[in-house]
């Protein structure tokens, strides 16, 4: 049988996790006093700078598999055997690597998989949605590295490097016979606060004193148009700014006579960040998900009474690549909230992941539960159909006429 959660209890829970941390913060570490995450990042930076025997490592992988993979049956298999097959071969790291992916794959899970040092640390990038460094993406063309993507808000943006220009230099060094991925580890690892850049624009030759900071990845913008409509781009559902971020954008548009969110090409995110923006826009106390996990329960999460959304038309773009979190939130407001789903069929993933830190700056990724909608719908591998057909590029046009004739017929 099902249990039964409200969005408000899951807060309520957070919130008296995270005053014994400010207590314990209090007595034992006042200079820390307010920042609520020290104990996590340094509990996870001890684990993650420690180095192990590989026979260690692929033991300790076996082991968290075991206590948290959401199928108890491992797919229907002795998970013993992977344990007694490997332990005593593995010899280096590369052979650690190789069992870990083997025994892994013997899930049957895409999405469950071990993460070397340099993969583990890309998706804790997508995770925090924020990034340290200047801000300049670039790529290898030829026998140059050359821009191709400046973050908003970032020192190089701030500096005016621009998609196109050629990086020369780097703290004086040539990076002409660099890979992207050295050029990379070069700006990551440089110790001064301050990276000089050498770029080449047309025929001038340009230098940039660019500062390496902490940049927050944009995941969310929104614009009103000329006849009142709220438009709500969604690029993921990752970053702890997620939900403020958003229910700061609905409070912006509540006055409009409706919203269209666009979630084409959102891949998903965070759990928990999907459930609490669906939340902030079902009016009534009506069904979230519900979420099977490891044990035989399942448990269907509601949402609150309060909401912060004044209630109008809603209409929601989607694509086959609308996944995960996204199909979440979208699946949520069409059975909970009336939303209307314009575009293409989602992506169809009904699984939920976590990233869990391991020895040798290694981690795993895991799926730990599975979801199903409101309206009992399991969307692995169908997805959600929308309510009307629309190819992609099309899909922003017909939404705005589509709500607007909504709008019109609620008057």
């Amino acid at each position: 049988m099902a249990s039964e959660v409200k969005v408000k209890n899951i807060l309520s829970c957070l919130l008296i996790v995270l005053v014994l941390i400010f207590l314990f913060d209090v007595v034992v570490k006042p200079y820390e006093r307010f920042n609520f995450n020290f104990i996590n990042k340094f509990i996870e930076k001890t684990r993650q700078s420690q180095d192990i025997a590989p026979d260690r490592l692929f033991i300790n992988a076996w082991r968290m598999a075991k206590i948290e993979y959401v199928d108890k049956s491992m797919n229907n298999q002795d998970w013993y055997r992977w344990r007694s097959r490997y332990v005593k071969q593995i010899k280096t790291i590369d052979d650690a690597n190789v069992a870990i992916n083997t025994m892994l794959a013997s899930l049957n899970d895409p999405y469950t998989k071990f993460l070397k040092s340099k993969s583990f640390s890309e998706q804790k990038i997508i995770l925090d949605s924020k990034i340290t460094g200047v801000g300049v993406m670039f790529n290898k063309s030829g026998d140059e590295i050359v821009v191709n993507h400046v973050l908003k808000n970032s020192p190089a943006q701030s500096q005016h490097i621009m998609p196109g220009d050629s990086i020369v230099s780097i703290n004086n060094k040539l990076v002409k016979d660099m890979t992207s991925d050295e050029l990379h580890s070069y700006i990551e690892s440089a110790k001064e606060k301050e990276v000089k850049f050498v770029i080449k624009r047309g025929d001038e030759i340009i230098v940039k004193d660019l500062e390496k900071k902490e940049i927050p990845i944009d995941t969310m913008d929104y614009r009103i148009t000329k006849d009142n409509i709220g438009i709500i781009y969604l690029a993921n559902v990752m970053g702890e700014k997620a939900v403020s971020d958003f229910a700061n954008i609905l409070l912006k548009t509540n006055n409009t006579k409706g919203i269209i969110i666009d979630l084409r090409n959102n891949y998903g995110g965070i759990l928990a960040n999907a459930v609490l923006m669906a939340d902030f826009m079902i009016l009534d106390e009506e069904k979230i998900l519900r979420l099977d996990t490891r044990s035989s329960n399942s448990l269907d999460v509601y949402a609150d009474d309060g909401v912060i959304f004044k209630k109008k038309p809603i209409v929601i773009l989607i694509n086959s690549k609308t996944a995960s979190a996204a199909e979440i939130l979208a699946g949520a407001l069409k059975c909970s909230a009336g939303a209307i789903l314009v575009g293409e069929n989602t992506f169809g993933k009904n699984s939920i992941q976590q990233v869990i830190p391991m020895t040798n700056s290694t981690g795993m990724m895991l799926t730990s539960a599975k979801y199903i909608l409101p309206d009992g719908a399991d969307i692995h591998n169908k997805g959600i159909k929308p309510d009307y057909i629309i190819k992609s590029e099309d899909a922003m046009k017909e939404a705005l006429k589509l709500i607007n004739q909504v709008v019109k017929k609620e008057k």
